[in-house]
Protein backbone atom coordinates (compact mmCIF):
# COMPACT_ATOMS: atom_id res chain seq x y z
CA UNK A 1 0.00 0.00 0.00
CA UNK A 2 1.48 3.86 -0.80
CA UNK A 3 1.77 5.88 1.50
CA UNK A 4 -0.89 8.23 -0.08
CA UNK A 5 -3.95 7.42 -2.10
CA UNK A 6 -5.52 9.27 -4.87
CA UNK A 7 -9.28 8.89 -4.82
CA UNK A 8 -11.66 9.56 -7.63
CA UNK A 9 -14.87 9.76 -7.09
CA UNK A 10 -17.86 9.59 -9.74
CA UNK A 11 -20.02 8.10 -12.15
CA UNK A 12 -18.97 8.40 -15.63
CA UNK A 13 -22.94 7.31 -16.99
CA UNK A 14 -23.68 10.95 -16.22
CA UNK A 15 -20.99 12.79 -18.08
CA UNK A 16 -19.38 15.84 -15.93
CA UNK A 17 -20.31 13.57 -12.64
CA UNK A 18 -17.35 11.33 -13.70
CA UNK A 19 -14.81 14.06 -13.93
CA UNK A 20 -13.49 12.96 -10.87
CA UNK A 21 -12.55 8.80 -12.18
CA UNK A 22 -11.50 10.68 -15.31
CA UNK A 23 -8.63 12.86 -13.57
CA UNK A 24 -7.49 9.75 -11.73
CA UNK A 25 -6.58 7.96 -14.56
CA UNK A 26 -5.33 10.60 -15.94
CA UNK A 27 -3.06 11.11 -13.15
CA UNK A 28 -2.30 7.45 -12.71
CA UNK A 29 -0.93 7.95 -16.76
CA UNK A 30 2.05 9.70 -15.07
CA UNK A 31 3.14 7.06 -12.91
CA UNK A 32 4.04 9.21 -9.24
CA UNK A 33 6.19 7.15 -6.91
CA UNK A 34 4.69 6.79 -3.82
CA UNK A 35 1.07 7.44 -4.63
CA UNK A 36 -1.51 4.71 -5.52
CA UNK A 37 -4.63 6.02 -7.69
CA UNK A 38 -7.77 4.10 -6.99
CA UNK A 39 -11.41 4.21 -9.15
CA UNK A 40 -13.64 5.22 -6.13
CA UNK A 41 -16.58 5.39 -8.51
CA UNK A 42 -19.84 5.33 -6.37
CA UNK A 43 -18.40 3.07 -3.41
CA UNK A 44 -18.54 5.32 -0.55
CA UNK A 45 -18.29 3.59 3.02
CA UNK A 46 -16.79 0.14 1.31
CA UNK A 47 -13.66 2.74 0.47
CA UNK A 48 -12.63 2.78 4.22
CA UNK A 49 -10.16 0.16 3.95
CA UNK A 50 -8.57 1.85 0.44
CA UNK A 51 -7.91 4.90 3.08
CA UNK A 52 -7.75 4.40 6.39
CA UNK A 53 -4.02 5.00 8.14
CA UNK A 54 -2.62 6.41 5.01
CA UNK A 55 0.02 9.38 4.56
CA UNK A 56 -2.34 11.55 2.74
CA UNK A 57 -5.64 11.39 0.73
CA UNK A 58 -6.28 13.72 -2.30
CA UNK A 59 -10.14 12.75 -3.56
CA UNK A 60 -10.84 14.30 -7.12
CA UNK A 61 -14.75 14.74 -7.49
CA UNK A 62 -17.00 16.63 -9.56
CA UNK A 63 -18.62 19.62 -6.78
CA UNK A 64 -21.25 22.13 -6.58
CA UNK A 65 -19.86 25.59 -5.67
CA UNK A 66 -22.09 28.61 -5.05
CA UNK A 67 -21.50 31.10 -8.02
CA UNK A 68 -19.35 28.87 -9.26
CA UNK A 69 -19.00 28.44 -13.35
CA UNK A 70 -19.03 25.43 -15.43
CA UNK A 71 -15.50 24.03 -15.50
CA UNK A 72 -14.13 26.21 -12.25
CA UNK A 73 -11.25 24.16 -10.23
CA UNK A 74 -11.75 24.46 -6.68
CA UNK A 75 -9.57 23.16 -3.39
CA UNK A 76 -11.17 21.77 -0.43
CA UNK A 77 -7.78 21.10 2.22
CA UNK A 78 -8.35 18.95 5.74
CA UNK A 79 -10.92 20.50 7.47
CA UNK A 80 -12.32 22.76 4.85
CA UNK A 81 -13.06 19.30 3.04
CA UNK A 82 -14.70 17.93 6.29
CA UNK A 83 -17.00 20.80 6.97
CA UNK A 84 -17.77 20.84 2.41
CA UNK A 85 -17.82 17.46 1.26
CA UNK A 86 -21.64 17.61 1.24
CA UNK A 87 -21.07 19.72 -2.35
CA UNK A 88 -19.62 16.65 -3.58
CA UNK A 89 -22.14 16.09 -6.07
CA UNK A 90 -23.00 12.78 -7.27
CA UNK A 91 -24.50 9.15 -6.01
CA UNK A 92 -21.85 9.03 -3.67
CA UNK A 93 -22.24 12.35 -1.45
CA UNK A 94 -23.63 9.69 1.24
CA UNK A 95 -19.84 8.15 1.89
CA UNK A 96 -17.20 10.48 1.92
CA UNK A 97 -17.93 12.22 5.48
CA UNK A 98 -18.97 9.24 6.77
CA UNK A 99 -15.52 7.24 5.45
CA UNK A 100 -14.01 10.02 6.97
CA UNK A 101 -16.01 9.83 10.29
CA UNK A 102 -15.22 6.69 10.40
CA UNK A 103 -11.49 6.76 9.67
CA UNK A 104 -11.15 9.55 12.40
CA UNK A 105 -13.53 7.42 14.43
CA UNK A 106 -10.97 4.21 14.40
CA UNK A 107 -8.10 6.47 14.89
CA UNK A 108 -7.01 5.88 10.97
CA UNK A 109 -7.47 9.14 9.39
CA UNK A 110 -5.24 10.19 6.49
CA UNK A 111 -2.37 12.09 7.75
CA UNK A 112 -3.15 15.20 5.13
CA UNK A 113 -6.42 15.56 3.33
CA UNK A 114 -7.97 17.53 0.30
CA UNK A 115 -9.81 17.41 -2.54
CA UNK A 116 -9.81 19.20 -5.95
CA UNK A 117 -13.30 19.22 -7.37
CA UNK A 118 -14.67 20.54 -10.86
CA UNK A 119 -18.18 22.33 -11.03
CA UNK A 120 -19.50 20.24 -13.56
CA UNK A 121 -21.42 21.61 -17.02
CA UNK A 122 -23.77 18.70 -17.50
CA UNK A 123 -25.10 15.98 -15.54
CA UNK A 124 -27.06 14.58 -18.21
CA UNK A 125 -27.32 10.79 -18.61
CA UNK A 126 -24.33 9.74 -20.77
CA UNK A 127 -20.82 8.61 -21.39
CA UNK A 128 -17.90 10.98 -21.48
CA UNK A 129 -17.14 14.59 -20.34
CA UNK A 130 -18.64 17.61 -21.92
CA UNK A 131 -16.54 20.07 -23.80
CA UNK A 132 -16.27 22.35 -20.78
CA UNK A 133 -15.27 19.41 -18.62
CA UNK A 134 -12.73 18.26 -21.49
CA UNK A 135 -11.09 21.93 -21.85
CA UNK A 136 -10.74 22.36 -17.38
CA UNK A 137 -9.34 18.87 -16.84
CA UNK A 138 -5.87 19.92 -17.19
CA UNK A 139 -6.30 22.41 -14.97
CA UNK A 140 -7.50 19.86 -12.55
CA UNK A 141 -4.79 17.58 -12.83
CA UNK A 142 -1.93 20.27 -12.86
CA UNK A 143 -4.08 21.40 -9.32
CA UNK A 144 -4.06 17.90 -7.78
CA UNK A 145 -0.14 17.37 -8.81
CA UNK A 146 0.63 20.95 -7.24
CA UNK A 147 -1.53 19.49 -3.72
CA UNK A 148 0.69 16.54 -4.05
CA UNK A 149 3.97 18.59 -4.37
CA UNK A 150 2.68 20.74 -1.83
CA UNK A 151 2.60 17.28 0.27
CA UNK A 152 6.65 16.50 -1.04
CA UNK A 153 5.73 14.26 -3.43
CA UNK A 154 7.87 14.64 -6.37
CA UNK A 155 5.44 14.89 -9.46
CA UNK A 156 8.12 16.48 -11.66
CA UNK A 157 9.11 14.26 -15.11
CA UNK A 158 12.30 12.98 -12.94
CA UNK A 159 10.37 12.06 -10.16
Amino acid sequence: MSDIAVLGLGNELFTDEGVGIVAARELASFEIPGIEVIDGGTLGLSLLPSIEGRAGLLVLDSVMVEGGEPGDVVVYGGEELRREARLLYSAHQLGVNEVLAAADFMGRSPGKLAAVGMVPSSLETGYGLSDVATGSLPAMIETAMEVLASWGVRVGVDA
